[in-house]
């Protein structure tokens, strides 16, 4: 299964003897599916058509669907203008630029755009086949849009599954440090113990109960054992349908294991290794987020 981008763009063509319709879609992140479509005031009564053609395509992501039809034929009682709102307008607007001495020049063009001052006229049929070739261009748009997410979620999986190989390596540092610490521990508190009560009087027998008692805590095998698992979760449900929310959760199970592992450390060389950790497992998060 591809891994999939929430952010892309796609656009898509078609046209008729009437009409030519050019769709553009761009995606942005998003939590849930909410989608902004600008389409013409004479279409708008399709716009739940196209809401369903959308929802049954995408899954999550902002999207914004831009559409521009060009009218390349025009049938005589199309279109008809609100004379008496026009008129209106232009006087009202023409006063007011007197007054603040604004230019109003190309103002009758304007108003054309302003609402019920133009209105389009289109026999059912007509209609229909206009709104067909929009849902062709709309389709086009999408599953250009799809691939341009396939190819950005490529690139994202790749760049995940090298932090996790890093974060694997890591592991294996801290494995070869694990001697050295139980010995810097060891010696730790063995020091600190001569100086405040006196080499004389330790207990020996005490002393090393207590030690694999403190060892036994500071002990981060088990964070090892489980980062490592949850590493080869995330690989293993990287290129199946999982989506970014459930890499999400095991990347959140795999910060658990690392902070805690960063909190037992008492040696430096797995401290460093656990700031490596996390700087790629903060990548890791960031690209997960833009996942679909």
């Amino acid at each position: 299964m591809a891994i999939k981008s929430m952010t892309g763009f796609g656009s898509g063509a078609a046209e008729n003897e009437n009409i030519s319709v050019q769709v553009e879609l761009k995606a942005l992140n998003g939590k849930y599916l909410e989608l902004n479509l600008r389409l013409p005031k004479s279409y708008q009564s399709k716009e739940l058509h196209l809401r369903k053609l959308f929802q049954s395509k995408m899954e999550r992501g902002t999207v914004q669907a831009f559409f521009n039809i060009e009218v390349k034929k025009i049938n005589p009682g199309q279109y008809s203008v609100n004379k008496e709102l026009a008129k209106y307008y232009y006087d009202e607007i023409s006063e007011l630029g007197f007054e603040i001495g604004a230019n109003t020049q190309d103002l009758l063009v304007k108003i054309m755009d302003f609402p019920d001052v133009l209105s389009v006229k289109e026999e059912d049929e007509q209609l229909d086949a206009n709104w067909n070739t929009i849902s062709k261009a709309a389709e086009q748009a999408l599953s250009n849009l799809d691939q341009f997410r396939v190819q950005e979620g490529q690139a994202l999986g790749k760049a995940m599954e090298e932090s996790v190989v890093i974060i694997q390596s890591m592991i294996d540092k801290v494995i070869s440090f694990e001697p050295e610490r139980v010995e810097s521990i060891r010696e730790r508190i063995e020091s600190n113990l001569e100086e405040f009560i006196g080499v004389e009087n330790i207990d020996r027998n005490r002393f090393e109960q207590e030690l694999i008692y403190f060892l036994e805590k500071m002990d981060i095998a088990e964070e090892k054992t489980r980062l490592t698992q949850h590493c080869r979760f995330f690989l293993d449900n990287l290129y199946r349908d999982s989506g970014g929310k459930k890499l999400g959760f095991i990347a959140q199970e795999m910060g658990r294991e690392i902070n805690t592992m960063g909190a037992k450390a008492y040696h430096v060389g797995i401290q460093q290794a656990v700031v490596s950790m996390k700087e790629e497992l903060e990548k890791i998060k960031e690209q997960v987020l833009n996942i679909l």
